[in-house]
């Protein structure tokens, strides 16, 4: 037996390596025995899960089930305490995140030299030159000696990453429909069919053609499969905690609490009695890097975002209470991707209650990591800008603030809206309010929208350490007529009290000669 320490598995997604180079796997065989063995259905599932939530090395563990290698399970639960007499059987696994689909062209070809490699490593001869031909005598050929296993990772990446593309999505869809009408057609010689993904597609023939697939994606067998609970934190984890807790100058009990605060909070079941979820990947990162820190807005959030954001003009601020029922978030189709369902399925959403007497689900965002994430992408989005100058902006946004320089102020936001196509712009008031409020959101100060006072609405109150600022915005108007509204109004009277100098802020804006422009009128009180 290695008595080495076991390693972080940072970006690690192959089964075999946690084993043979002695990484930390935090066991999931427990739940995976169940669904292989389950009786009561033919073991055909789809799952899916945001990015970096471990579904690759889902796969990649069922493989080597699968493939019957027993001496790489002994220390986990499947090795040591079942029954499972690990027969061998054909693995048929395509990673479609490795297959080109550039074009529709690339989609067949990549596809289909995935086959004929296949073929060559079982010694099967292949004259055939379709997708469909290749994967009927490959997998008839492969089930004279045993039945064969399907598993596909990112089955939805050559339709997700032609979201601002249709009718390449399009062309992609039905290949894969093609191809899903072909497994559904083999489904006598299927021992298991595993199907990971971001999102659920319907029309792809995955979820009609193979109308006998289990989805688990909300099913509370599946709940605590992806991620970490905080059992297994404490059970696998806890060592490298500790560790983090004495580099940091922290409590065990305050480090849990932060990691809780940033990287906890996915529910992935109806069922409100399984675990909240931690994402694996930043739990990891933030264990090995010794610091918390926001990990998901560079590693998991699916490239096809942004462009679908700008598609359906989102607005900047997400609803503080959000329902719905399963079936507005459970399936769609490319043409028309609900939002919520997209944040959903990528992971800037989850379940936080189910009604079970009105079916309706409650949504909100995990956790401080998520949100943050958010904001940032939905800033990216809309400026048309990368996140330097985003970061660079947002901090001259904030110096021009602390020494109250309206001027400076103002030029950090045409700065980082130039890159607007000047027709993207939304000519209405309540647009650039929304705009401002969750720009002051994302540099953490607060910022309260229709504040209700004796008179009437401030449009939006910001209060930092030392300073109060009352805003009124107009689009097309005038500055002054903003800031003589706040005087008429008198909003800031419920705020004399505070101590802190108030300073009132009205601003126009508008579009002129294709750019944004801004005008404003200031006075403290």
């Amino acid at each position: 037996m290695n008595n080495t320490p076991k390693q972080l598995g940072l970006n690690v997604s192959i089964f075999e390596n946690f084993v043979k180079k002695n990484r930390i796997y935090i066991d999931k065989t427990k739940i995976i025995y169940d669904l292989i063995t389950a009786q009561d259905n033919e073991h055909f599932y789809f799952v899916s899960r945001p990015r970096r939530f471990g579904k690759s090395l889902f796969i990649s563990t069922l493989k080597e089930i699968f493939s019957g290698r027993r001496e790489l399970f002994d220390e986990y639960w499947i090795g040591k305490h079942s029954n499972y007499d690990w027969p061998r059987y054909h693995i048929i696994h395509l990673d479609f995140g490795g297959i080109a689909h550039g074009t529709a062209e690339d989609l067949k070809q990549s596809l289909y030299n995935s086959l004929k490699e296949l073929a060559r490593e079982h010694n099967i001869t292949l004259a055939y030159t379709t997708i469909e031909d290749a994967l009927k005598f490959i997998v008839k050929e492969l089930s004279k000696q045993h039945q064969v296993v399907l598993l596909i990772d990112e089955y939805d990446k050559p339709l997700v990453d032609h979201v601002d593309n249709l009718p390449l999505a399009e062309e992609n869809r039905k290949i894969l429909s093609s191809f899903y009408t072909t497994v559904k057609s083999l489904e006598a010689h299927w021992r298991a069919i595993f199907i990971t993904g971001v999102s659920k597609f319907a029309r792809t023939s995955l979820f009609s053609g193979l109308n006998n697939l289990k989805e688990l994606t909300f099913d509370p067998i599946a709940a605590e499969l992806f991620g970490y609970t905080y059992e297994e934190l404490i059970t696998y984890l806890l060592p490298r905690i500790d560790d983090l807790a004495k580099h940091l100058g922290k409590t065990r009990e305050e480090t849990l609490a932060n990691m809780k605060l940033w990287y906890n909070g996915y529910r992935f079941s109806k069922d409100m009695q399984k675990s909240q979820m931690y994402n694996p990947l930043s739990v990891i990162a933030c264990l090995n890097d010794k610091e918390f820190s926001n990990i998901w807005f560079n590693t998991g959030s699916p490239g096809f975002l942004i462009p679908l954001l700008r598609l359906k003009g989102t607005s900047l601020e997400i609803p503080d209470v959000i329902k719905a029922t399963i079936g507005s978030f459970n399936a769609f189709d490319i043409k028309n991707i609900p939002v919520v369902a997209l944040l959903l399925q990528t992971g800037y959403l989850t379940i936080v209650d189910y009604d079970a007497s009105t079916e309706v689900f409650t949504l909100d965002y995990p956790n401080r990591e998520v949100r943050e994430s958010f904001k940032n992408y939905l800033m990216l989005a809309f400026a048309y800008t990368t996140p330097e100058v985003l970061e660079m902006a947002l901090i001259r946004m904030r110096r021009a603030l602390e020494r109250k320089d309206f001027e400076e102020f103002c030029r950090a936001i045409k700065s980082l809206f130039a890159g607007i196509p000047y027709h993207l712009h939304i000519a209405t008031e309540p647009y650039y309010h929304s705009l401002f409020h969750f720009m002051f959101d994302m540099l953490s100060m607060r910022p309260q929208s229709e504040v209700a006072t004796s008179h009437g609405r401030a449009d939006l109150v910001l209060e930092t350490a030392h300073d109060i600022f009352i805003f009124e915005f107009k689009y097309d108007k005038s500055a002054q007529e903003a800031f003589d509204q706040i005087i008429r109004k008198k909003y800031y009277e419920k705020y004399m009290y505070m101590g802190k100098p108030i300073t009132l802020v009205g601003i126009d804006m508008n579009i002129k000669d294709k750019e944004l422009e801004l005008e404003w009128v200031q006075q403290s009180l």
